[in-house]
């Protein structure tokens, strides 16, 4: 595998609306009595009125990574700052600056001069602005490469973060921002300890995106390391909790591509290559389509189809050089040679290696340099050219040798690090102690009168804990015979009304001579009920016999309405492999709901019926959804047309989940949709059932 050194998913995430804007850099600045501003702006009278709106509108722009004007508006708001002497306003307007030249005219030396002068507006260290400019001095510097500066500003982070609770949102998010610096200078195990940090905070704050975005670095961070297993593991999970934040989710369902493709799990790599392009087409964002241009054509290559890969690397060669990604050109160069390499076209490969090597040396990619060195060492002796191949096997030798010195002081520091952790700790430790001794020798004078004291409540508690747990065992013994019962009797009343339902449809095709149809639906509907009949001995069974089951019944039901629909179904595949077990026919009765209220009223040609089941964190999520009439033009036909029916399906599946959920209350384990078109018609309905994992 080629692995990006140093390419850290925290600072593209932090940088993602902000990439595709990367073209402004060349862009000439506006003169200031020549820019156009927001209409509210210009209604303004006072000084102040305008500065306060310009640090919204900015920090709004900011937020969405539409950065264009960032750089003149905080000029103009700079200068009235400074004629009226106000201090925090020229503190924040210098802020600004930095950040325009950090991410738009992508100038880091001269980010850090703005951000330096902000420091002296804001003597508490703690204030925002004061804070996130010694954040960004810091990314900079290590940006540059320089490492020693960089520490600085880190060391003076370390020592604000100490002061603040563990679920501090800004410790949270400096922890991330330390790790990431940790992490681009390779020392990784520093860094798992600040994204563990943040990881944690965010688990408590309930932070979903943040927790999504932690645990996506620390699974890049593997993938530097070489533990493409951990990587999976972190990134897989990072991704349920990206669900709603396009670029990251787009950028992790890449990375876990990447890291099947690399375990030659290529059916896995595929699955999330198209999640990844799904969200790559749905935002257009042309960076990204071009990665995964790269990412398929190398599959591709690990697959064998040689064709399809060199169809789509050398599609990604030119999109790559169009977009100016050279480290994404590099790697295209590269497997192109191994294309040609696995042909046995070795001047091709030797030419694509020749390419890849320059632009390595030129833009310092010290991984891909030697990479790209082995790899000419073998192309030449292929060629019987041992001179040069000697040549290029001793410059990838002292390559080689360089990273291993750098690797090693990364280790090293790493190390002194914890050792300095260590003996922070041991000095805590000692300190307790210590007080720990003077609390008793005060109490020592009292330490009789103490003891018989405590001996006597000693013995109330431990009698109080011996009933206690004898009611507690007896509760629990209660509760478990009777949620066994109530499940029973569930599973009792749901199977009958599930059956009554099916031999309806039976005798439908009877009494109109479909003797195929009946016969097909007969001969299904039989290999269901024997697949209930084996399912209904367990309490739970497997998520993919279950899957299995429910496609037997929708197969039914299209047979019953001539197939007026489609069905589609998409399983997490972490599911089907895992051993995960749900009760059986669970949300069948949401599937019949969509089909008899939501599908059969409907007169549109392109019915569809989608079940999605996903894993996300400890739950299993699942997904019915119809294209169908929607909820309430089905309950007005229901009104008119069945006026005394009451559907108890619906409620004894409810029963059924809070059962297995353990607890009384289903509105935060299933939620209705309703779904509408353009103009704000009823097109279906979505039901969204959440299930403990078990």
């Amino acid at each position: 595998m080629i692995k990006r050194h140093k390419a850290i998913l925290s600072v593209i995430l932090a940088s993602a609306t902000i990439v595709a804007n990367s073209l402004w850099a060349q862009e000439k600045l506006s003169p200031l009595n020549n820019l156009s501003f927001p209409p509210a702006y210009l209604q303004l009278q006072s000084d102040t009125a305008r500065m306060r709106f310009l640090v919204k509108t900015i920090n709004d722009s900011l937020d969405e990574g539409q950065l264009t004007h960032v750089y003149d508006w905080a000029r103009v708001g700079l200068s009235m700052a400074e004629k009226a002497k106000t201090d925090s306003m020229i503190g924040i307007f210098n802020f600004f600056i930095g950040k325009a030249y950090t991410y738009h005219l992508l100038k880091p030396d001269s980010a850090i001069v703005y951000y330096k002068k902000v420091l002296p507006y804001f003597p508490d260290k703690l204030r925002k602005y004061s804070v996130y400019s010694v954040r960004e001095i810091m990314e900079r510097y290590s940006e540059m490469g320089n490492k020693d500066s960089s520490f600085v500003y880190l060391d003076s982070l370390k020592v604000l973060i100490d002061t603040m609770p563990e679920t501090s949102p800004k410790r949270i998010g400096l922890s991330t921002n330390i790790a990431t610096v940790y992490q681009w200078f390779g020392m990784f195990k520093t860094a798992v300890n600040y994204y563990q940090t943040a990881i944690n905070g965010n688990r408590k704050n309930g932070n979903n995106r943040g927790l999504g975005l932690a645990l996506a670095n620390l699974g890049e961070l593997y993938s530097e390391s070489n533990d493409d297993n951990k990587a999976l593991q972190y990134s897989k999970e990072a991704l349920g909790y990206l669900a709603d934040v396009n670029m990251p989710y787009m950028l992790t369902a890449a990375n876990i591509a990447t890291y099947y493709s690399n375990g030659e799990q290529f059916d896995s790599a595929i699955v999330y290559y198209k999640l990844s392009a799904v969200v790559a087409n749905k935002v257009n964002n042309t960076g990204q389509l071009n990665v995964l241009q790269f990412i398929l054509g190398d599959i591709y290559l690990g697959q064998k189809k040689y064709e399809q890969a060199k169809e789509q690397l050398e599609k990604s060669e030119v999109a790559l050089r169009e977009s100016g990604d050279r480290w994404g050109l590099v790697r295209n160069y590269l497997s192109l040679a191994r294309l040609d390499t696995s042909l046995h076209k070795f001047n091709d490969a030797k030419e694509y290696l020749l390419k890849a090597l320059k632009i390595a040396k030129e833009d310092k990619q010290e991984t891909l340099v030697a990479v790209a060195l082995q790899s000419l060492a073998a192309v030449c002796a292929k060629l019987n050219d041992y001179k040069t191949a000697f040549n290029y096997q001793n410059q990838y030798v002292l390559q080689k040798d360089s990273m291993t010195n750098e690797k090693t002081k990364a280790e090293l520091a790493d190390l002194e690090i914890s050792y300095q952790t260590l003996q922070k700790e041991q000095q805590i430790s000692l300190l307790q102690k210590e007080n720990d001794i003077k609390t008793l020798q005060l109490q020592n004078s009292r330490r009789s009168i103490l003891f018989y004291l405590a001996g006597f409540l000693m013995l109330l508690t431990v009698a109080g804990i011996i009933f206690y747990q004898r009611n507690q065992r007896n509760k629990i013994q209660a509760q478990k015979i009777k949620a066994e019962l109530q499940t029973q009797v569930l599973r009792s009343q749901m199977n009958p009304h599930f059956i009554f339902n099916s031999l309806n449809s039976i005798e439908n095709f009877i009494m109109q001579n479909e003797k195929r149809n009946a016969s097909d639906y007969l001969n299904k509907f039989s290999r269901l009920i024997r697949s209930i009949l084996d399912s209904s001995r367990n309490e739970v069974v497997p998520l993919a016999k279950d899957m299995e089951i429910l496609n037997l019944y929708v197969e039914l039901e299209q047979l019953r309405f001539n197939n007026k629909f489609t069905y589609k179904t998409h399983v997490d595949p972490q599911l089907l492999q895992g051993d995960y077990r749900v009760p059986s026919l669970l949300i069948q009765p949401y599937l019949e709901n969509a089909i008899v209220h939501g599908i059969a009223h409907s007169n549109k040609e392109d019915l569809q019926l989608t079940v999605t089941a996903v894993l996300e964190g400890d739950d299993i999520k699942y997904s019915v959804q119809d294209n169908g009439v929607g909820r309430q033009l089905a309950a007005a036909y229901n009104l008119q047309n069945k006026p005394h029916h009451k559907s108890v399906g619906l409620k004894i599946t409810e029963e059924r989940i809070a059962n297995f959920n353990k607890t009384e209350n289903t509105d935060n384990y299933v939620q209705f949709t309703d779904i509408t078109d353009e103009e704000n018609q009823p097109a279906g309905t979505r039901v969204d059932i959440t299930l403990k994992a078990a």
